[in-house]
């Protein structure tokens, strides 16, 4: 087997040093003998066996021979040791606590510092200048007599050659030959402190052009808010954004593109003065802040020199490419007091330059009025909704007799500083900014709540509409807020009706018509909303769950007088008579309206020719004066219980980043199930009126006990079993008809999962059969045609993520994978491999013979997997010469020992006998000249999720990018496993 380079890892070391009663023991045995071992083991790591020495000593009269075996294993203890301090990896060092005497070193701290050990022993630690600051010694010395033991001291010792090296001492006192010592175990930290660095330079700068990026930019930025601010003087930002920039990318490749980028900077930089900060913020954004004194005459220089930066144009592979760029201007204090208000004004005064068709335009306060009463009322909303400053207004609604009130809609008022501002000019915000999911859960409780009110006030039950917004829609447990409501104001689910709008539900996924399902089966009415102003397909809305569809004023307003909204008007009533909804018209101002709306049969008119929205008093007053209050107040009835839901809220579902459905809940059927004491008659309605209706549930409880199938009931207890007629049994319940269920699958199931339960039985079993729960309650039946569906869908997807030369599943199944394993919460192993200096060795010997590494690579992945499936590894093909290897915990390690292995092993398959013989070979580098490499290797960087602390794919990805280029530092194979928690 080839030979493995060490596993470095990357943690904290702690060495502890045994006690020193101990240590002065075994001394003064072994030199009672005649042995001297202070100069062969002076180490404190042999104490552990002093005890044996010192016990000897006292037997030694009666039990020489004894005595001197022990000595020998003490001896052979002691080799060992010394062999282990000799060959650690950190530097050791001893030395005297009174004086800082060094007293004895191992080989990897002479590597470390530079001096041989005969050169530093008995010398003391200061008169070495060792430590860059003298003090720290002193620091440590006494930590360490106070404490016993510091660990991760953090300093920087200066090698002979006047190199700092950055270090970590882990110290302890001991006891050595008698005297009180320090040992220090010290570790080069080198490599950390410059992946911080490069970290934060990442952090801070654009990778492509060397410019800061808008985290340093903000920050110089703000210091000079800060200081400009105490000495009264002004500032600037200069946005630039480069026009045509897509087109650039486009001609010249991605490459190519970011020559001109780093050439644009060169370029900024030697135009502005010392004191002012250019950085890049987008791919075709810039942005410069002008430091120092800035006089009112500044400016035009400055903008004139910008302006000689895009006159000249831009060389790039031989291509002169004309650039030009529009610039927006904000000045310090005049147009913004703050760094993020600067940099977004000048953006604005950019993009107005570029839709001006000029090179530059200083900022407006003009142009932010808008964006400021956007902000008044944005930063005022959720405040209002604490301090109840929304109400409620009631519009009646009649029915087609002009006088009877049917019901009434919930329409939000906003009343702030003494005007009522209209719901036009705050809902959009909302809806933009999310706060309409508060809002609109308020205005849903407080409608519930004032409509339960006029119940108790002995007022005839009406229906309350409430307009629900699609962002409430999306929410994955909205039916369980609108129960949870309803059970908290005691408001029966037939007194409410949401409003949903065409746009939200029309072509909606499948999730939000089995939410609207649910509601429907909470006995909560359903409506369509401006109906005709969306793209509503008759097809789909004959599937709908709705009861209702409401016109929209538009059509409304001109009917009589307009015959395309009249022929508009007359296709929506005959569409809802067709497919038996009701149908109300909002937006009647006139008689004329409303008589050529009774004219065609609409059952329900709402608008100001009836009323206009009424505060809740006035609403109350309107209910009186048409004799609709039956009784005085009562008391409260008892609040009913929340209804079990029947479907699931998918609470627990966290679905893996596709765009497939994955989860049994997704196909899920919803059929209203039948109970085991129903008549016979029941089942033979429901499938009279259903004629797709393939089987029926049979739910005791929440409990599914069994089904019916529509051909065994009607061929065997309606038909007859020889095609006569059979009298029925009307007196058979439904526990007599019903079939066992022959499987059930719980809701958050996976796709995958169930599919291979299924294979095994998938000629024996119904598969219409099959029953879906949520904690063993019924849920619904599987939806057989989208079940096939989905796993279509699902395989090309994972079909279409496989990389084409290795077979291996692609970056499509590795994020999926990945998620997955994050959501379940178990810790698991990711390593990154990847292939060192793959490029000249692909110019060298050609792309066929690198396509046969990349095959070779997959090929031995695959086997190492297969041959530990107690690892349950997945194998993945990132890319180019990336890999990836994802493991459950602690298994990763183990196996990228056997693929580098394995690796390493094909190396004179990779590079012939006399290219291997000697161990390198000769290419051409990326600068054009030729250059030695090493023959082809494999880095491996791996990262546990449990010691890490990674939650997300990012991080993941990126730490174990950090780890991966630690392991490439190494000359030859290598693996790099990074313990430490983040």
């Amino acid at each position: 087997m080839p030979h493995l380079k060490p596993i470095y890892r990357i943690s904290p070391v702690t060495i502890t040093a045994a006690s020193g009663a101990a240590a002065a023991l075994c001394l003064a045995g072994f030199e009672a003998v005649g042995w001297r071992l202070h100069d062969r083991l002076p180490l404190p790591l042999f104490e552990a066996a002093g005890t044996a020495a010192g016990l000897a000593l006292v037997l030694g009269a009666l039990l020489v021979p004894f005595a001197r075996r022990i000595f020998r294993q003490a001896a052979g203890a002691g080799d060992a040791l010394l062999k282990a301090f000799n060959v650690s990896s950190d530097a050791i060092c001893i030395c005297r606590l009174d004086d800082g005497a060094i007293l004895k070193i191992n080989s990897t701290f002479a590597d470390l510092t530079g001096y041989a050990e005969e050169e530093v022993v008995s010398r003391p630690v200061g008169r070495l200048e060792l430590w860059r600051s003298r003090g720290q010694f002193l620091v440590l010395a006494r930590r360490v007599e106070r404490e016993g033991e510091v660990r991760d001291f953090e300093t920087a010792f200066i090698r002979r050659d006047g190199t700092p090296v950055p270090a970590l001492i882990t110290a302890s006192v001991i006891s050595f030959r008698g005297e009180r010592c320090i040992l220090a175990v010290t570790r080069d930290v080198s490599a950390l402190t410059t992946a911080r660095e490069t970290i934060e330079k990442l952090s801070q700068y654009d990778t492509e052009s060397g410019l800061p990026n808008q985290n340093l930019l903000l920050d110089r930025l703000n210091q000079i808010i800060s200081l400009n601010s105490r000495v009264n003087r002004s500032t600037a930002v200069i946005y630039v954004g480069i026009d045509g920039f897509k087109g650039i990318v486009d001609a010249l490749g991605l490459t190519g593109s970011n020559d001109l980028v780093r050439d644009l900077a060169r370029r900024l930089n030697a135009a502005l003065r010392r004191t002012d900060t250019a950085a890049r913020l987008h791919r075709d954004e810039f942005a410069i802040v002008l430091g120092g004194e800035l006089q009112e005459n500044d400016l035009a220089p400055v903008l004139a020199k910008l302006a000689g930066v895009f006159a000249r144009p831009i060389k790039v592979r031989s291509v002169e490419i004309n650039v030009t760029a529009s610039f927006g201007i904000a000045c310090y204090p005049a147009d913004g007091c703050t760094a993020e208000l600067l940099l977004q004004h000048s953006h604005m005064a950019m993009n107005q330059a570029r839709e001006a068709g000029i090179r530059f335009r200083y900022f407006s306060a003009s142009m932010n009025v808008k964006a400021a009463e956007r902000l008044r009322i944005e930063s005022g909303m959720l405040r209002s909704i604490e301090d109840g400053e929304f109400f409620l207004c009631y519009q009646p609604k009649f029915a087609n007799n002009g006088q009877d009130i049917t019901g009434m809609e919930a329409l939000v008022r906003w009343g702030r500083n003494g005007e009522v501002i209209p719901p036009d000019r705050f809902i959009p915000i909302a809806e933009e900014n999310g706060l309409i999911v508060p809002l609109g859960e308020w205005i849903l409780t407080e409608a519930c709540r004032q409509n339960r009110r006029w119940q108790e006030d002995g007022f005839a039950p009406l229906q309350v509409s409430v307009n629900i917004s699609p962002r409430q829609l999306l929410q994955h447990d909205f039916p369980d807020r609108v129960e949870a409501i309803l059970a908290q104001t005691g408001l029966p689910p037939a007194l409410l009706e949401l409003e949903i709008t065409e746009s939200a539900i029309m072509g909606s996924s499948d999730d939000i018509v089995l939410k609207l399902l649910r509601l429907k089966e909470h006995g909560i009415a359903i409506s369509i909303d401006d109906f005709g102003t969306g793209y509503s397909s008759l097809a789909y809305l004959k599937n709908l769950p709705v009861d209702k569809i409401k016109i929209d004023r538009s059509f409304v307003m001109d009917i009589v007088s307009d015959p395309d909204d009249a022929a508009i008007v007359d296709a929506v009533i005959s569409i809802a008579r067709a497919l038996n909804l009701g149908v109300i018209a909002e937006g009647v101002e006139s008689r004329g309206q409303l008589d050529f709306l009774v004219g065609r049969n609409c059952t329900e008119f709402q608008g100001f020719y009836f009323s206009r929205p009424l505060p809740k008093e006035e609403f109350a007053d309107l209910l009186r004066s048409r004799g609709m209050q039956e009784r005085g107040p009562v008391a409260a009835a008892p609040r009913r219980p929340e209804a079990p839901p029947v479907l699931p809220s998918r609470r627990s579902v966290v679905p893996a980043p596709l765009t497939v459905v994955e989860y049994m809940v997704e196909v899920t059927h919803l059929i209203k199930p039948v109970a085991p004491l129903d008549r016979i008659i029941n089942v033979l309605s429901r499938f009279q009126l259903a004629p797709d209706l393939r089987v029926l549930p049979v739910v005791e409880g929440e409990e599914i006990v069994g089904v019916v199938n529509r051909s065994t009931f009607l061929e065997e207890h309606i038909i007859g079993r020889y095609g006569f007629a059979a009298h029925i049994n009307h007196a058979k319940k439904i526990r007599e008809l019903m079939e066992p269920v022959a499987l059930t699958f719980e809701s958050t199931t996976r796709i995958e999962d169930a599919a291979a339960s299924l294979n095994s039985r998938i000629g024996t079993l119904r598969l219409d059969n099959i029953c879906i729960t949520r904690n063993g309650a019924y849920v619904g039946m599987m939806d057989v045609d989208r079940f096939l569906k989905a796993m279509t869908d699902l395989q090309l997807v994972l079909a279409k993520g496989a990389n084409p030369l290795t077979g291996l599943p692609g970056n499509t199944s590795i994020e999926r994978t990945i998620a997955e394993r994050l959501n379940s919460e178990i810790p698991f192993d990711i390593a990154y491999l990847d292939l060192d200096n793959f490029k000249p060795f692909n110019d060298h010997y050609g792309f066929q013979k690198g396509d046969e590494i990349i095959r070779k690579v997959a090929e031995i992945m695959t086997a190492v997997a297969a041959g530990a499936p107690e690892a349950n590894a997945f194998c993945g093909h990132i890319g180019g010469d990336d890999f990836i290897l994802i493991t459950d915990a602690d298994q990763a390690e183990r196996l990228a020992e056997s693929i580098v292995a394995a690796f390493d092993g094909e190396g004179l398959f990779f590079h012939g006998a006399r290219d291997f013989a000697v161990g390198f070979y000769r290419a051409v580098n990326r600068k054009g000249e030729p250059e030695t490499f090493p023959l082809i290797s494999i880095s491996v960087g791996i990262v546990n999720t449990a010691r890490s602390q990674v939650n997300s794919y990012a991080k993941l990805a990126s730490l174990s990018t950090e780890v991966k280029k630690a392991a490439k530092k190494t000359r030859g194979s290598a693996i790099v496993i990074d313990g430490i928690a983040a």
